[in-house]
């Protein structure tokens, strides 16, 4: 698998000093976070997965998902996962100007308070992309800014093992991985990814890591 502009050496440290990408100093913990859901096709599915194995995530919502299937991310918070904000509409932050930026941040965390009693803290823009001024907005919200520093762009739709090899390739203490459970359309097949990470617990496990919440990486 090729590199992605995230994995580029001059990129990541750049990326390290405006968002949150990876915690290393942490040891051998990494941290599954899950966008664009919660999705009623392979979000109750990857819980499932998840609870058979006794391993905790980070689901960063979408606010729209919220009104239709807010239960599902309901389910995931009693299940001890992390419900967090990847914004209202899926729209890239930098190409709105900040009142509107300010209320896709507002909307989708009255949406997940509402299902989850908690108020996030974290915030992944959409498709990575954000401004200087963007993380301004966001950190004025009240939110840290996350991006990660582990990508196999399953939402590419990749085959299971060419997305646990691209994490196994990069895989170091501290990491951030970035998986999808959702996408553009609610019917979108995320299976390839859910039989990546039922491989995925198991190696690195073996490899003698940790899975944790965002919050308790930090």
């Amino acid at each position: 698998m090729s590199p992605t502009l995230l994995h580029v050496d001059p990129v990541q440290r750049y990326l390290r000093g405006v968002v949150l990408c990876s915690v290393p100093e942490r040891g051998r913990v990494v941290a599954l976070t899950f966008d664009d859901g919660p999705n009623p096709r392979n979000t109750p599915r990857l819980l499932d997965l998840l609870g058979s194995k006794e391993v905790p995530a980070t689901f960063f919502v979408l606010g729209k998902r919220l009104h239709g299937y807010g239960e599902i991310s309901q389910r995931a918070h009693e299940q001890g996962h992390q419900i967090e904000s990847h914004g209202y509409w899926h729209i890239p932050v930098p190409l709105l100007p900040n009142p509107i930026l300010r209320r896709e941040i507002r909307r989708t965390g009255d949406a997940i308070e509402k299902w989850t009693g908690r108020r996030p803290r974290y915030f992944r823009p959409p498709m990575g992309w954000f401004s200087h001024r963007c993380v301004r907005v966001i950190e004025e919200e009240g939110y840290q800014p996350v991006i990660g520093n582990i990508h196999p762009e399953d939402s590419r739709r990749r085959k299971a093992g060419t997305i646990v090899e691209g994490v196994r390739s990069r895989l170091a203490p501290g990491s951030i991985i970035i998986l999808h459970d959702g996408g553009w359309r609610a019917a979108i097949d995320r299976t390839p990814t859910i039989e990546a990470v039922d491989q995925l617990i198991d190696e690195v496990r073996a490899a003698g890591y940790r899975f944790v919440t965002l919050d308790d990486l930090v």
